[in-house]
């Protein structure tokens, strides 16, 4: 195992680079473990010209990727544009047992099929993010498939029950009566042996990922490779402003949200959690955020305006600038000049339908339960109409030329 006691002595071009790459790097972490590490890393990686492998993994159990899924790959493109190399691990193996933070109860296997389709939708995603030339795509099978018995007792052996069950989920499952098999103990072993193979000298995770991140160091100790830093990440909130963002509590903002509706989305959230929506989902360098910070405190820049300039930094993000500066033209005049979006999606109808029909068809709501809840809920209208509040309401043809809208941002115009 390499070990850097000595001081890395930099040329003061290297050390200025050095300063610049720590202040882009550390900012808007939650926790860099060990610190010292990652700095001696740093510095030896510039002195050597050699960049250093940044690791994130992804269990692909979901295909919808939202915006507080991309924080660790924010912080991959910036190490990226560095210089240095992001390995995405797919976890082939580790979706088969279910990433037990936050788990009450075991998770059901996946195929291999589902899992290739599922990492495929994933990373198209997440490339949106990712530097694709400067990404190493690895599966879990490319070492696990050859791994014997042996193998496993030998990983087994390198650490203790006594460690595993201080894991704060396992330990409050068996607490609270939960079961808890036993290869859901070996998620964090599987995990820390990926930073093995891939030879990782960084990985990224969010807070609750800390006790699996750092069993990689455990291993690659035991290997006598150079031990990887653990950079931390946080948990985004969700637009209701009080709960992390996720798909299950629909207080997430998707990557594949079309642009008018991100930028609603962003502009739905309460002004207390903007300052973070700025720091982790977007470019934001931290001058330019203590800046902002200030301005917003004192008053002097509006918190209306900051959050428009936030939602359209958002969409140009995904879409391209020109974009992120339509959407804000639309939402303005959606919801102060009381006009339509320039692209409001048609549906022919061709005959009879009921409401609930038309909704699902013209792809407007992706299912009939969805349909029946908005209309439950009197969210959806005609344009400088009536309420619709009837799923069964028949919408012939005598309708067509009306709009109809659900919610603030979905319109459907009928011809």
């Amino acid at each position: 195992m390499s070990s850097q006691k000595e001081p890395i002595e930099l040329s003061p071009e290297q050390e200025q680079e050095f300063n610049r790459q720590w202040n882009i790097l550390s900012f808007g972490t939650s926790e860099i473990t060990p610190e010292d590490e990652f700095k001696k890393m740093l510095r030896h990686s510039i002195k050597e010209n050699k960049p250093l492998r940044v690791k994130c993994g992804i269990d692909p159990t979901n295909v919808d990727v939202h915006l507080g899924h991309t924080v660790p790959y924010r912080k991959m493109r910036q190490f990226q544009d560095l210089g240095h190399i992001g390995v995405v691990i797919i976890g082939d193996y580790t979706a088969s047992i279910g990433d037990p933070t936050g788990k009450n109860e075991s998770r059901p296997p996946l195929s291999d099929e589902e899992v290739k389709r599922n990492a495929s939708l994933y990373m198209d995603q997440i490339y949106r993010v990712l530097d694709k030339d400067k990404t190493e795509v690895c599966y879990q099978s490319k070492w696990f498939s050859d791994v014997s018995l042996k193998d496993v007792l030998g990983w087994a052996g390198q650490t203790t029950v006594a460690k595993l069950l201080g894991h704060e989920t396992f330990s409050n499952r068996l607490d609270q009566g939960n079961s808890l098999a036993l290869h859901e103990l070996f998620y964090p072993v599987l995990q820390g042996i990926d930073s093995v193979y891939v030879k990782a000298d960084v990985e990224l995770g969010g807070t609750d990922q800390r006790f699996n991140v750092l069993m990689g160091r455990d291993y690659q100790k035991n290997k006598e490779q150079r031990p990887q830093v653990a950079m931390l990440l946080p948990i985004i909130t969700g637009t209701c402003g009080s709960q992390k963002m996720s798909k299950s509590l629909n207080n997430y903002i998707a990557i594949n949200d079309e642009p008018f509706d991100q930028f609603g989305k962003v502009m739905s959230i309460p002004d207390n959690i903007m300052l973070e929506y700025y720091q982790y989902l977007t470019e934001m360098e931290s001058d330019e955020y203590s800046h902002l910070k200030r301005t917003i405190e004192s008053g002097e820049f509006h918190p209306n305006e900051a959050k428009k300039q936030l939602a359209s930094r958002v969409v140009s993000f995904f879409h391209g600038e020109e974009v992120g500066a339509k959407m804000r033209e639309q939402f303005e005049n959606v919801f102060k000049k009381k006009k339509l979006p320039d692209d409001v999606p048609e549906f022919k109808l061709a005959q009879e339908m009921n409401l609930v029909d038309v909704l699902v068809s013209s792809s407007l709501l992706s299912s009939k339960g969805e349909a029946r809840r908005m209309i439950k809920q009197n969210a959806v209208s005609i344009v400088d109409g009536d309420k619709l509040t009837d799923g069964e309401m028949i919408i012939s043809t005598e309708m067509v030329g009306q709009v109809v809208k659900v919610g603030k941002r979905k319109f459907l115009k009928l011809v």
